[in-house]
């Protein structure tokens, strides 16, 4: 298919006002990142588990037993334990917040016929893009107007191997253009698009319980099926 085999509109791309009612519809490409847990979530989970409270109570109870060195040494012990956790637990989540597949290039798009440099978080369902060598692809869509490019999709799948896109082949977000020149419209945007779901599930956060804590959570249920509060103080790792 060439170019002047396409719908006019097509090859016109969207008009301004076209861009600014699916932008008021929210089919817009501009949407943040959930982040992994917020400070706040990572303080309350260190601070609240099964063993610091038992320790606080150990180390009132010694204080109120006359013996101050002992309480203090053990509060200094748990106070310890809560300040290596939470510098790991926020580096953690500043690393995990930092990924992206997508290096916020700017995208080259057709509207009212002309071609446009703009963000690509200005890009709306229905826009007309361009891609040519080097260019990162930056939202999923069909070909429209190709004699066919080469895919760097690497960064998605983990294989190196350039894949061959023709015309009514889905290139997706996160992917460069190595070789050749191609128009694609813009379907999936924003947290429907390829490179979203993809980065918005490695910075999401899964807990994962040590054997003796999921033994521990199994023997409460056992002891007392209607107690929810063990699982939820013990789910914090020793």
């Amino acid at each position: 298919m060439n170019s002047l085999s396409l719908p006019r509109s097509l090859m016109q791309g969207l008009s301004e006002d076209e861009v600014r009612t699916r932008r008021a519809h929210d089919q817009g490409n501009n949407v943040g990142l959930p982040t992994s847990r917020s400070y706040a979530q990572i303080l309350r989970e260190n601070l609240v588990t099964l063993i610091h409270i038992i320790l606080f109570a150990l180390s009132a109870a010694l204080f109120l037993l006359g013996r101050p060195l002992d309480a203090i040494s053990t509060v200094g012990i748990i106070s310890f334990n809560i300040v290596v956790s939470l510098i790991q637990e926020i580096r953690a989540k500043r690393a995990l917040d930092r990924i992206a597949l997508l290096s916020r290039p700017r995208a080259t798009v057709i509207r009212d016929g002309k071609e446009q440099s703009i963000d690509p978080a200005d890009l709306v369902v229905g826009d007309l893009l361009v891609a040519q060598p080097g260019d990162q692809i930056v939202v999923d869509g069909p070909l429209v107007d190709t004699r066919g490019i080469d895919v760097d999709e690497s960064l998605l799948t983990g294989e190196s191997d350039l894949v061959r896109k023709s015309n009514g082949d889905t290139v997706y977000s996160g992917s460069f253009c190595v070789n050749g020149r191609a128009q694609y419209e813009a379907v999936r945007v924003g947290a429907q698009s390829m490179a979203y779901q993809l980065t918005a599930g490695a910075c999401a956060f899964c807990r994962v319980l040590t054997p003796w804590q999921s033994g521990l959570n199994q023997a409460q249920h056992m002891a007392n099926p209607c107690s929810g509060a063990w699982p939820i103080l013990s789910s914090r790792p020793l």
